[in-house]
């Protein structure tokens, strides 16, 4: 599938994290500077990263975390997995975008990644709709600019939690990025529950952990997804991760922070920074 070319950069009203330059380079600072997690990987190269997407107010300090464990590593190329927030469809999104922008300054899109992946599989759709309304991959965007500023983003939506799916995604990301992956990153983009009761949220989020440390079991997350087991909303999109980085030596899922998000009514989102090694 050749993909449209078009000038257009991804642009938004920054209602996320901050809007400003000085502002937003100072907070990042912060942040990463207050982190503990990379006390916690030890001679260990961390492949992939869980990190949660909402607003920064919310969980700043944990997507911090995810970050500061792999903050001195090089990057070239970052992968950022995430589902759609709206009704699903079967296709999984790409973007029209060359760059995205944040006000640290744009990020080029991996224009050649993405038409590769494309010409692989039809069920890759060029789809700047999903993009425009989706707020999980632009909350990590910052964070990445502040820490490797040249590097080349490969933004994936996925639709329905298809383990189909997550096999085409690993296939077609092995295939353009198999000599990339030293220098490649993974983020799955993705909160540990969803909105509900304090019970329910912690429930849907510790059987989600439960399920990482074996391919028997994590094999079967979009399944579980879709039939409400878990909630963690991305879990086929690291079901997909998994599988690509699923050789020897054996992987590693690692869990950095933990925090919850609750409103006057006493629903809560639970939210996690995990490391893969």
């Amino acid at each position: 599938m050749k993909k449209i070319e078009t000038e257009h950069k991804m642009t938004v009203d920054f209602i996320m994290y901050p809007g400003l330059k000085d502002e937003l380079e100072l907070k990042i600072k912060h942040l990463l500077k207050q982190a503990h997690s990379s006390k916690k990987i030890v001679d260990k190269r961390v492949k992939a990263i869980i990190v949660p997407h909402a607003a920064w107010l919310h969980c700043d300090k944990i997507m911090a975390d995810a970050y500061a464990a792999v903050a001195k590593d090089e990057i070239e190329q970052v992968v950022i997995l995430s589902r759609v927030h709206r009704e699903a469809s079967k296709d999984i999104f790409l973007p029209e975008f060359l760059s995205y922008n944040t006000p640290l300054g744009s990020l080029d899109v991996d224009q050649k990644a993405l038409t590769q992946i494309a010409d692989i599989n039809n069920i890759f759709k060029f789809d700047n709709i999903p993009h425009t309304e989706e707020h999980s991959i632009e909350v990590q965007l910052p964070f990445i600019k502040y820490l490797w500023p040249e590097a080349k983003i490969i933004p994936i939506l996925t639709g329905k939690p298809l383990i189909s799916n997550t096999e085409k995604i690993s296939g077609a990301l092995n295939t353009v990025l198999k000599n990339k992956m030293e220098k490649t990153l993974f983020i799955i983009s993705s909160s540990l529950s969803s909105y509900n009761y304090e019970k329910i949220s912690r429930e849907q989020t510790d059987n989600f952990i439960s399920k990482l440390n074996s391919k028997e079991s994590w094999i079967k997350l979009p399944e579980l997804l879709s039939k409400g087991s878990i909630s963690a909303c991305s879990a086929d999109c690291l079901c997909a991760v998994l599988n690509l980085l699923n050789e020897p030596p054996v992987i590693d899922v690692l869990t950095l922070d933990y925090g919850e998000s609750m409103d006057k009514n006493e629903k809560r989102v639970c939210f996690g920074a995990i490391a893969i090694t």
